[in-house]
């Protein structure tokens, strides 16, 4: 009962696994960074010696380590991290004319956009412009995937989510239509025709996985796939899950498995399209929280509504948005 996560993790642990900070002190190896840099912290920390590091697979490292998971992580004043996990922040200062707070918000969830680019064109191989895509799962990291699928030219951005909360959050990010599952399976809508009917009879060029209820969203894609489409599972699933391969088969379909955010040059493309605007994580953010308040902070963020909940030293009081 201590804990819901069942995954890479060691107790006691300070938690805190997306966070950006200012750098106050450096260690005598340190030769990149300076004092007062700002910087984005990557949470995948790879070793860089195993077989999965040694062939670039750095989010399948053997030996991995994460900050807030397996040793102490960024809720806290201070955090100690190795100088090869942090990434400047300063052309996201530039961009927004010297606002640290941006910069500092946006660092921090530099982390859970990574995840969904890693799979979306990492692993998956991306979106050509003009394919159709969906994004099932609403939480922060399909709503960066949604972010960041209509950046990169997906004509019609459908989503799939059952909070009015957070179908108003896809639309933030957007979403061209947004759909609850539940409604319409009261409704007797088959998802996948649906689909179609909306794509006027083309598919979906790809699904982003990222609700992790595969039992549900496996028909649905199946019925909707487009010639060479893909599939990217993004969201963890518990279980086994059945899937009809015939549709994939047929239709020359790819599902591709994908795990964290680190390697690949991910933290940097995610950085420069922070700082180039083409995308704003801040319009997921839906609480702000101070640190002495973290207990309120992390109920908010558990509660499968809201949208990102952000904590930072820097806050004297809560603001909900």
């Amino acid at each position: 009962g201590y804990t819901k996560y069942d995954g890479h993790s060691k107790y006691p642990i300070i938690t805190g696994h997306e966070f950006s900070g200012e750098v106050v002190a450096i260690g005598k190896a340190v030769k990149r960074l300076k004092v007062g840099d700002l910087v984005g912290i990557e949470s995948m920390h790879w070793c860089g010696e195993c077989d999965a590091c040694r062939t670039g697979m750095f989010n399948q490292c053997q030996m991995l380590e994460e900050p807030g998971l397996t040793y102490d992580g960024g809720f806290t004043e201070y955090a100690a991290v190795h100088e090869k996990y942090c990434y400047l922040l300063n052309d996201i200062v530039n961009y927004y004319d010297g606002d640290t707070r941006a910069a500092f918000e946006l660092g921090a969830m530099i982390e859970p956009v990574g995840v969904a680019y890693n799979g979306l064109f990492v692993r998956g191989g991306g979106l050509r412009p003009g394919g159709h895509a969906v994004v099932f799962g609403m939480g922060p990291i399909g709503l960066a995937a949604a972010a960041l699928l209509k950046t990169s030219g997906a004509a019609k951005l459908i989503c799939f989510e059952t909070t009015k909360e957070r179908q108003a959050l896809a639309r933030k990010m957007g979403a061209d239509y947004v759909f609850n599952p539940i409604e319409l399976s009261e409704e007797g809508v088959d998802a996948g025709e649906m689909l179609m009917d909306l794509t006027n009879g083309k598919g979906v060029a790809l699904f982003a996985e990222c609700a992790g209820a595969t039992n549900a969203t496996y028909p649905v894609m199946a019925g909707a796939l487009a010639i060479g489409g893909k599939t990217i599972q993004i969201g963890h699933t518990i279980g086994k899950t059945a899937v009809d391969l015939y549709p994939y088969q047929f239709k020359a379909g790819m599902i591709s498995g994908s795990n964290g955010q680190s390697g690949q040059g991910i933290y940097s493309d995610v950085i420069a399209l922070m700082a180039s605007g083409r995308i704003d994580m801040r319009k997921m953010v839906t609480s702000r929280v101070p640190l002495e308040q973290i207990e309120e902070g992390i109920q908010l963020a558990g509660n499968r509504v809201a949208g990102k909940v952000l904590v930072s030293t820097e806050y004297s009081e809560i603001v909900h948005t």
